[in-house]
């Protein structure tokens, strides 16, 4: 059960914002407003339930060095294969598919440092809250209440 809870009320892409509900949380301390990522399906308007995560060292290393690694490789398949499309000089598109993919990469990177290395632990959408539905057994419907 997470120990934050609130209501989601802004989300783009995977970052969400969450009006913290004071009285249902259990953490003391913490701001009204929280900025999270949000990995589920959750929508604006959704009760979810926030908890602190931190983030393993060996995966942000991995994420650090090697999605640029990635980006050079993909900006190389894509400038051959342009190259190969359009019959002409492989150079100059080899050259130009590394450079959007390792910017596209590195502005990823750059992102992610600044979210989620930075700040250590960090608050991450871990469930939405259903409100729970109570039938009442002894209620008659309306028709033989007549």
């Amino acid at each position: 059960m997470a120990e934050i809870k609130g209501i989601l009320i802004r989300k783009t892409g995977e970052r969400a914002e969450v009006k913290v509900d004071k009285s249902k949380t259990t953490v003391t301390g913490i701001p009204k407003y929280l900025d999270c990522w949000c990995p589920i399906n959750a929508k604006v308007g959704d009760n979810v339930g926030v908890e602190y995560q931190e983030l393993e060292k060996r995966k942000g290393q991995l994420i650090i060095y090697g999605f640029p690694i990635l980006g050079i490789i993909a900006g190389f398949a894509f400038g051959q294969s342009l190259a190969t499309f359009f019959h002409m000089e492989p150079l100059w598109f080899i050259v130009g598919g590394i450079a959007l993919w390792l910017f596209i990469a590195v502005n990823y990177v750059r992102i992610f440092k600044r979210d989620a290395i930075r700040q250590g632990a960090q608050p991450v959408v871990v469930e939405i809250d259903v409100p729970e539905m109570v039938i009442d057994l002894n209620d008659k419907p309306a028709e033989e209440a007549k």
